[in-house]
């Protein structure tokens, strides 16, 4: 039989390893597939700028920031606005897909109730739906480059497919782990957009890790996650190197790490999904 989305459907999880999950998924693409393109557009379904308001959103925070630090702050970095934005554009993904990808299992309880595929499905789906938009900014932010003549390094952008890729595995795993944990208490999807807020000054998006030369503030950016990954993606675009070793084997420790743990908390709570729901 097949599910709505395409999908084979089974009368219950495939039980086993964590390949055996990922072999499931791969039964499920299509569906998959459909729930990103309904994620895609039906965000904006009714509203006259529909999918445009996926790039005027973050535009305009992006534009925000630029003014705030160039007229106020004044920061010692050539290009400042290339700077900023290649920070921003991994930050968007990865703060969109845990404010969203959070409350996803709850969002979608009727379907978790009415017919059987991996759960794990609905926040992966948000994962993607967002890595369709990073991918489409940064396609813009390469027409940015070329119109300021900043230019690119080809070695550089070589490695930006091995960054994307182990940020996506980062972004997955703390997505399922908050979606499962949302599914048990509400409050959660509410403290991550809450931590969001914070969270984004803590990483070293608007100024350089050197800035402050404190050591407190030091520390607190090094045990940031998301400094590994933004420094990252100002190496490939803004400074226009291949990312050094260190900060390369941290993102890549990092993502093993997160995913280890969403997939474990992931699999652990689903169990009683239709109860809580």
């Amino acid at each position: 039989m097949t599910d709505s989305g395409g999908g084979t459907r089974r009368t219950g999880p495939r039980q086993g390893s964590v390949l055996g999950m990922f072999g499931e998924l791969s039964d499920y693409r299509s569906m998959i597939s459909n729930l990103v393109r309904r994620e895609i557009r039906g965000r904006y379904k009714g509203s006259v700028l529909g999918f445009l308001w996926n790039f005027i959103t973050p535009l305009i925070q992006i534009v925000v920031y630029l003014i705030v630090f160039t007229v106020i702050f004044d920061p010692d970095l050539d290009n400042y606005a290339i700077y900023l934005i290649s920070g921003m554009v991994i930050w968007i993904w990865f703060s969109e897909s845990m404010s969203e990808g959070s409350g996803t299992i709850v969002a979608n309880a009727d379907m978790l109730k009415k017919i059987y595929f991996p759960h794990v499905v609905l926040p992966l789906s948000t994962v993607l739906s967002k890595m369709v938009n990073f991918l489409i900014m940064v396609a813009m932010f390469f027409v940015i480059l070329a119109a300021t003549g900043y230019g690119v390094s080809v070695y550089a952008l070589l490695f930006l497919p091995v960054a994307i890729g182990i940020a996506f595995v980062f972004i997955s795993g703390l997505t399922f782990m908050l979606s499962a944990l949302n599914a048990y208490l509400r409050d959660v999807q509410y403290i991550v957009s809450v931590l969001l807020m914070a969270w984004i000054w803590i990483t070293p998006i608007m100024y350089e890790m050197k800035t402050f030369g404190n050591a407190f503030v030091d520390t607190i950016l090094s045990l940031n996650p998301m400094t590994y990954f933004v420094e990252m993606f100002h190496d490939i675009f803004y400074w226009r190197v291949v990312p050094g070793i260190d900060t390369v084997l941290m993102c890549c420790a990092l993502a093993a790490a997160l995913l280890a743990v969403g997939i474990a908390v992931f699999r652990y709570l689903e169990k009683d999904f239709a109860e809580v729901l």
